[in-house]
Order: C-alpha cells, then sequence, then structure tokens
C-alpha cells in the first residue's frame, strides 16, 4: 500500500559561496524535514528566489560579486520576495554589521561557528511568524472583501430605501430629502425653484370599479410618464402619496414647470387608461404648479403648500388640467 510522502516543514534557501558551508547546513535541514535549495552566489540566489520563492533564506553575508547586503536589499525590493524572513549567517560579529544587517530588511542574524539547535529554533520561529503574517494578511482581504460586499449591499438597501416599492420611483423620503437639498442649493445660487404635485382623478372610484390590481398598474404606467418627460439630472419625480406624485424641478421658473406640467397631463391622457367613472372616460391628472425663490429663512414646506392650493385649484376647476397660484410671501416668480 502506497504511503504520501510527508509535507515538508518549510522550503529554505542557502546563500553560501564555501560548498562545506552549504552542505553542512542544507544536510542537517534536511534530516529535519525542510525541503531545501542551495545558491553559491547572489544572483543565483535571487534567480532561485524569483522562480519558486522560497519561505526562508539563509544568507551569508561576505560572498564575492554581491554580498548579502546587496541580496537581501533586492529581494526586499521585489513584490515576489518582499515578505520572505532573512536570516542572516555570518562569521561577522561586529555590531555594525549586525545593524546594517536588520536595517536591509534580515529578519534574524546568526553568527559563524554556529550551534545547529539555535540555528533551528530561530528558523522555526521566523517561519512561525511569517505563517502568522500569512494568516492576518488572507484575514485582512476577508475582512476587506467582507466589508466591500457589505458596503455594496447597504448601498443597495440604501437606494431600495428610497425607491416607492410599487411604481420603482422615488418614494416620499427621497422627496422630502431632495427638496430641502434643492431648497438649499437655490439658496445659495439665487434660481428658482419649482414643484408639481401631480395627482390622479377619481382614482377612488376607478379602484372600486375596476379593482385595485387595474389601480396598482395605473400607478404604474403613469410613474412611467415621469421618466419620458423628465430629462433632465436634477429632475425627481416621486410618489408622494397614494395616488398623488410629486416633481421637483430645480432652476426653473413657473412658465417652465407649467408648460412640464401640461406634457404630463397630456401624456397621461394619451395613455387612454380606461376609466368609465370619469367624465373624461380615460384615466387623467390634475396638476399643480408652483415656484418660489428659497430663502435661508423661508422652508421647503411652503413650497409644497403653495403647490398643494395650486392642484386644489385644478380640481375645482374641472380636473385633468394644469394650475398655478402665486404667494407673495415666498417670492414667486411669475
Amino acid at each position: 500500500m502506497a504511503t504520501s510522502k510527508p509535507t515538508a516543514k518549510g522550503d529554505i534557501l542557502i546563500v553560501d559561496d564555501n560548498p562545506v558551508n552549504l552542505d553542512l547546513l542544507s544536510g542537517m535541514l534536511l534530516d529535519r524535514g525542510f525541503r531545501v535549495r542551495v545558491a553559491t552566489n547572489g544572483r543565483r540566489a535571487l534567480s532561485a528566489a524569483k522562480s519558486a520563492t522560497p519561505d526562508l533564506v539563509m544568507l551569508d553575508i561576505n560572498m564575492p560579486e554581491m554580498d548579502g547586503y546587496e541580496v537581501c536589499r533586492q529581494m526586499k525590493g521585489d513584490d515576489l520576495t518582499r515578505n520572505v524572513p532573512i536570516i542572516f549567517i555570518s562569521a561577522l560579529d561586529n555590531a555594525l554589521d549586525k545593524v546594517k544587517a536588520f536595517s536591509t530588511g534580515g529578519a534574524d542574524y546568526v553568527t559563524k561557528p554556529f550551534q545547529f539547535e539555535e540555528v533551528l529554533a530561530r528558523i522555526e520561529i521566523q517561519l512561525k511568524i511569517s505563517r502568522l503574517q500569512k494568516e492576518m494578511e488572507q484575514k485582512n482581504a476577508e475582512m476587506e472583501h467582507a466589508n466591500l460586499q457589505l458596503e455594496r449591499a447597504n448601498r443597495m438597501l440604501r437606494a431600495l430605501s428610497y425607491l416607492d416599492g410599487l411604481t420603482g420611483i422615488a418614494n416620499r423620503r427621497h422627496f422630502e430629502e431632495s427638496l430641502d437639498q434643492e431648497w438649499r442649493r437655490a439658496v445659495r445660487s439665487g434660481a428658482p425653484l419649482s414643484l408639481l404635485m401631480v395627482d390622479i382623478d377619481r382614482f377612488k372610484a376607478l379602484n372600486d370599479a375596476y379593482g385595485h390590481q387595474y389601480g396598482d398598474d395605473c400607478l404604474r404606467q403613469v410613474a412611467l410618464t415621469f421618466s419620458d418627460t423628465l430629462k433632465r439630472a436634477g429632475d425627481l419625480a416621486s410618489r408622494y402619496g397614494g395616488e398623488e406624485f410629486a416633481v421637483i424641478l430645480p432652476a426653473t421658473e413657473l412658465s417652465g414647470a407649467a408648460s412640464i406640467g401640461e406634457v404630463i397631463r397630456a401624456r397621461v391622457e394619451e395613455l387612454a387608461i380606461a376609466h368609465d367613472q370619469s367624465p373624461f372616460l380615460v384615466v387623467t391628472v390634475s396638476v399643480g404648479a408652483a415656484s418660489c425663490f428659497p430663502t435661508e429663512s423661508g422652508a421647503s414646506t411652503s413650497l409644497i403648500d403653495l403647490a398643494d392650493r395650486a392642484l386644489y385649484q385644478a380640481k375645482h376647476a374641472g380636473r385633468n388640467r394644469v394650475a398655478t397660484t402665486d404667494d407673495l410671501s415666498l417670492n414667486p416668480t411669475g
């Protein structure tokens, strides 16, 4: 029965120009279950590390052509090998040599002649630290990914919280926040701000005669006329409540708002949604248009009140029409 080969405890690259040192250290590490590769100079060490990233490098300092310090610097400057722990092994026991070794990126320093058990302990500590760092990086990456997913989900939830579930257009919460925002923007710019209140005529009678499913479909079709009519990025149509809609028109005077209201009114009538409880025999809307120059001392609710008054006027005058009104206290645009 075949047995699987035990997994090596780590892949170690030994760099030393002395064959005796290479044989001695590699032999001892192989006996302890490590996978070992060797390089006799800095150039070969860098090539070997790039071709297959080791778990740890044992690096001699005094080598011809390229010393251990330069090998360490180049490894730490390469994305592939910057995180590989490097243990210097050298006969140099001067404090300055050790400081230089650590300043170039070395993780540890062992002087020759060395005790193998000490070297082994230092290797295992560095490998453990390296594994813990990799695990932490993996967990951080997973956490970052989870945070991105959560942020994306929150954005989706926020977007959904601003939409009316039936019609798919902005809901009243979005309307109120947007109207306040546009009011403040208009105060800064000195531009007019207009509002349309749009109400489906005799909607209760429609629901009673045709059923709520028919009424819901009517609401959705009416809502679609807003997206067909409103072309500017700042314009916002929302479901205000029940069968009533509100349309925010920034930087728009009353005459322009009334014109847009008339387009909406005409397009709803052109839908030809049957409504035999209406004198027009099709679904129609009444529109109230209002406009003002917002002030810091004023409130956006005053514009809603003004548009509601205009809507009442349209209803009182026979429905299926656009009505406007002026209010001197709101600095009407005329």
